[in-house]
């Protein structure tokens, strides 16, 4: 008789407890006792926790609004700006906390496995790219002025909410949160 997969519990397990405790902070028995499942079911689905945080770090990816959300058809300017709202109510619904798994894991991890640092890395370039792209856009409909290089500007916001929202961790309110929209308003109108 096949074994029922318990890969998807271990994954979402992994992901919750990866995202509230950190990497260092759980274990293999601590992931698969929040999944209800046995800790020997991990090894037939994962050859290690550094193989696992790698695939919850391409499932966090999968599920972001970057990636998921379908507003092609709202203005460019307003479809960036709804990413970083979104990832700001996800994170003020949570209190202040988690954060960023990718900040998360990238900070404990990007000098310990180069597995990650490529995740994390790869994720923040989409953020940018993805960014850089809407900005173009607002560029060639008259909404953002030319003298702005999104290029940079792009990468910019991406690595600048990233800093944001460690320091609202931190302070566990929205002071920056709000000030770093007030920003964004006022670059963006220029």
């Amino acid at each position: 008789m096949p074994r029922v997969s318990v890969r998807p519990q271990i994954l979402d397990s992994a992901l919750e407890q990866f995202h509230t405790r950190g990497f260092h902070n759980c274990s293999v028995e601590d992931i698969t006792k929040a999944a209800g499942v046995p800790k020997g079911s991990f090894y037939n689905h994962f050859p290690s926790k550094d193989a696992l945080v790698v695939e919850v770090l391409r499932q966090y990816a999968s599920r972001s609004v970057w990636r998921t959300a379908s507003d092609a058809d709202i203005p460019p300017l307003l479809r960036l700006r709804r990413r970083f709202e979104a990832m700001r109510d996800t994170f003020v619904g949570r209190e202040y906390t988690r954060g960023c798994l990718f900040a998360n894991m990238g900070s404990e991890l990007a000098d310990l496995n180069q597995d990650v640092r490529a995740e994390v890395a790869a994720s923040l370039a989409y953020r940018s790219t993805a960014a850089t792209e809407m900005l173009r856009e607002a560029q060639q409909a008259g909404d953002l002025a030319p003298s702005h290089d999104v290029s940079i500007l792009g990468p910019f916001l991406v690595n600048a909410w990233e800093g944001v929202v460690t320091r609202a961790k931190v302070s566990k309110s929205s002071e920056s949160l709000d000030g770093s929209f007030a920003l964004f308003d006022q670059i963006l109108a220029s």
